[in-house]
């Protein structure tokens, strides 16, 4: 396999002794589609041999939906091939059993998922202290130290700063493409939304606001007189709080996991996406992606709509 591709295997395998025919829906995302790539889609599922029971090809919203009845070893073999493919050619896939049960949640992560950027790396660059900071993130978000450790190390180097900050970041900082399209959809076909961050509050209750999410959990700093003290309040939003959040959810709609969709993009929204029914990798660093095997990497946060089965509005 391609050393770019990282990618687990789905929860849904079989093994052989005990593999047997289902169906499944093969959904293909890309900002546009050649006709090389439709070739390539349609000659991967010539290659497994599988029952194709409908091919469908929305060329408005650049969408390939397939409906196939084969084995689970073999929808994971045509996964990976289209995965492959993906790479190389610039689309997004998703192999999901027909039969899972319907989302009722979506769980979201807030920096470089929902929004563009990672907020308190902005609030350091307004500070003067951005590569300081820039660097223990990309170590955290890789997973090289622990999100925790990571928090307190960033927030001390910005005690004595002016709280006002937090405010032009809240203010300046711009959702990813798609954002907005999803938390209309989600909560129209009534999800449930979540904004889960390990950001603080003075910028998420914005960016929840703004979108429309139904409740957001986040961290908290604490200021005094105007100033940041370099302290945050206890006990952090980590994984741990993240994967709470989401089962404490659960237990209150009274779902199971398989019915959320959950989506971040680093180390510390792991728990909670290998818990979800659909966990989604959103251009997610290399440790995220190699534990997840649904991932966007070449479209926008639109197509985890199509990936959970329900139009856009």
């Amino acid at each position: 396999m391609n050393q770019e591709q990282y990618r687990s295997v789905p929860n849904w395998i079989l093994p052989e002794s005990h593999d047997r025919v289902i169906e499944f829906v093969v959904t293909v995302l890309a900002m546009q589609f050649s006709e090389n790539d439709i070739v390539s889609i349609k000659n991967c599922l010539e290659h497994e041999n599988i029952i194709i029971k409908s091919f469908k090809h929305n060329e408005l919203n650049n969408v390939i939906n397939v409906v196939v009845n084969t084995s689970t070893q073999k929808a994971n073999s045509l996964f990976e091939q289209l995965s492959e493919h993906g790479i190389k050619s610039g689309f997004d896939v998703t192999v999901i059993p027909a039969d899972r049960q319907d989302i009722k949640l979506l769980v979201c992560d807030m920096d470089s998922t929902i929004v563009q950027t990672e907020t308190l790396d902005e609030l350091a660059n307004l500070a003067g202290i951005g590569a300081q900071v820039s660097e223990i993130t990309t170590k955290a978000m890789r997973g090289e130290i622990d999100f925790e450790t990571a928090l307190d190390e960033r927030v001390g180097l910005l005690a004595g700063m002016e709280s006002g900050l937090l405010d032009q970041v809240a203010t300046t900082t711009q959702c990813n493409c798609g954002a907005e399209t999803l938390i209309k959809s989600a909560k129209a076909h009534g999800l449930r939304t979540v904004l889960v961050s390990g950001g603080f509050e003075s910028i998420v209750k914005v960016i929840a606001n703004k979108l429309g999410f139904d409740r957001y959990v986040c961290n908290k700093m604490t200021i005094e007189n105007g100033l940041i003290t370099g302290k945050v309040d206890k006990p952090v939003v980590d994984s741990a709080m993240k994967l709470a959040v989401l089962n404490e959810e659960c237990r209150n709609l009274n779902i199971e996991p398989e019915q959320v969709c959950a989506i971040g993009d680093g180390a510390n929204d792991m728990p909670m996406i290998n818990a979800a029914g659909i966990g989604i990798s959103y251009y997610g660093k290399p440790i995220l992606r190699n534990a997840t095997p649904y991932q966007i990497n070449i479209t926008d946060l639109e197509s985890v709509l199509y990936m959970m089965g329900i139009k856009s509005c």
